[in-house]
């Protein structure tokens, strides 16, 4: 889902570049992003099962593209399903459920084009589509990292121990994990805009002068993410005007409440796993080789962490038969 508006709204600090200005860098791609745009031309074979290779025909393009410019990419792709996540994947399924439903009626009614929109909706990136390109990657000789479960921390893991330069991504969500430098938008001919943390505190729509780290991050839950729906009526320029007044997502939820704002008695709970989620999520270290933490997990936090998902043995069996 990401973070709804929140690109719009920094378009002021967005640059074009063009990834030969990337020569000799490293950068980690978002794989499940670039399957999700190339199965929008096959979808209908896709979900039907049948044989096609334009989805994966579609990244090995850009990844061409990159090398050809002298730029080394890491492709991510997901791992397991976080369990802060269960309830937005599910509405996703139930969603491509009744897309694919809706396609076939459509179908056999001789209705091409309205069947071909819900083909596109009700695409699903399966693993076993992400192995297909994962052969593929491994006869290119192209290195890849299976997260033990959200690219987006994987990626921002990367790019915070600087084994990247920076992340190629369509994702908002990148920017509340902290992530330095993203490039978004990046085309078939090599260009796209690109997205530098350091210079938030330039962007004019949003003013985020006097705007900590955490308080960007809490303005990004307030306003609804994948693991914490938005209250009624809350919307981003409404979480940064109250974040911007007072400070901390406690002293705003106090100040809902007073309001006889609809607070469920459970949202401070929730906000505070969201929290712990974009700071502590289980990423794999390819230098320790071990499975860390995105950010260390301070001696105060001394909770259970079960919500960022159980320590994946799951993923050492992967990474040993794959």
């Amino acid at each position: 889902m990401g973070i709804q508006g929140l690109l719009p709204q920094l378009k002021s600090i967005m640059q074009p570049i063009h990834i030969k200005e990337l020569e000799g860098c490293c950068v980690a791609v978002d794989t499940y992003s670039w399957l999700h745009k190339g199965a929008l031309s096959c979808s209908r074979e896709l979900c039907k099962g049948l044989p096609t290779t334009r989805h994966i025909d579609y990244c090995m393009h850009r990844v061409d593209l990159l090398r050809h410019y002298g730029v080394k990419p890491i492709l991510v792709f997901d791992g397991g399903l976080l369990p802060m996540k269960i309830e937005q994947e599910n509405k996703r399924a139930r969603s491509r459920k009744e897309n694919l439903a809706r396609a076939i009626e459509h179908e056999s009614n001789g209705n091409s084009s309205a069947s071909y929109e819900c083909y596109q909706k009700a695409v699903d990136i399966s693993p076993s589509i992400a192995y297909d390109l994962i052969q593929v990657l491994k006869i290119e000789k192209i290195y890849y990292v299976v997260a033990p479960y959200e690219a987006d921390a994987q990626m921002t893991f990367l790019a915070v121990t600087k084994q990247v330069d920076a992340v190629i991504t369509e994702d908002s969500d990148l920017i509340p994990f902290g992530c330095p430098r993203i490039i978004y938008k990046m085309d078939k001919y090599g260009q796209g805009v690109e997205f530098r943390y350091s210079n938030l505190h330039q962007n004019r729509d949003l003013s985020f002068a006097g705007f900590s780290k955490q308080m960007v991050l809490e303005m990004c839950i307030l306003s609804g993410c994948d693991y914490l729906q938005s209250l009624p009526g809350m919307g981003l320029k409404k979480a940064h005007a109250l974040l911007k007044k007072f400070k901390t997502y406690e002293k705003v939820v106090k100040h809902l409440r007073y309001n006889t704002a609809s607070v469920p008695p459970v949202y401070e709970e929730m906000f505070r796993k969201a929290i712990l989620t974009f700071h502590h999520q289980r990423v794999y270290d390819p230098i320790s080789e071990s499975i860390v933490h995105l950010y260390n997990v301070p001696d105060h936090v001394d909770e259970d962490l079960e919500f960022l998902g159980p320590y994946p043995f799951f993923f050492f069996f992967f990474l040993n038969n794959s």
